[in-house]
């Protein structure tokens, strides 16, 4: 049964963003100012109060959930960040950055007249060190805030922030 469990954890925690605290800050931050706040009891948007609270002026409840117009409605912020990203973020093809690396920090590999590119030496050779690179700097980059990791896809989103 603790196999399952430990399964079931693994996969929890790739459908999940991947970023520095700073970059996840800003992305609830504009979650927060692109949603509304919204009463799924009575199917209402709320507005704040003179005091600045938001409660539902029907049922009094202020357990709101969260309002995209033309997303749809759910609990929390997670959700809204993943569309933000999804949507507006520009996927990145980890292999292409770790190939374009290798190409301009390495020189050309030479065998006679050949000439052969050091990433393609590299994937031809051990495929395994290749993809292990590729992840590896894909995480380096997400340390470095350059790119953030949802669900197992990387995306650049400096122009969001």
């Amino acid at each position: 049964m603790w196999v399952r469990a430990a399964h079931f954890k693994y996969l929890e925690e790739l459908l999940m963003l991947e970023a520095s605290d700073k970059i996840k800050e800003a992305l609830k931050e504009r979650a927060h100012d692109i949603s509304r706040p919204f009463c799924y009891s009575d199917y209402i948007t709320v507005e704040a109060d003179k005091d600045g609270d938001y409660r539902c002026p029907r049922c009094g409840s202020d357990d709101l959930m969260r309002e995209v117009e033309g997303v749809g409605v759910e609990w929390g912020y997670d959700w809204i960040i993943d569309h933000i990203v999804e949507t507006e973020g520009e996927k990145v093809d980890i292999e292409e950055l770790y190939r374009d690396l290798l190409d301009e920090i390495y020189e050309p590999i030479k065998f006679g007249e050949l000439e052969y590119c050091p990433s393609q030496v590299l994937e031809a050779v051990d495929e395994t060190a290749f993809r292990m690179g590729c992840n590896d700097n894909a995480d380096s980059l997400v340390e470095d805030g350059q790119l953030v990791c949802l669900n197992g896809n990387y995306f650049r989103i400096e122009h969001l922030l």
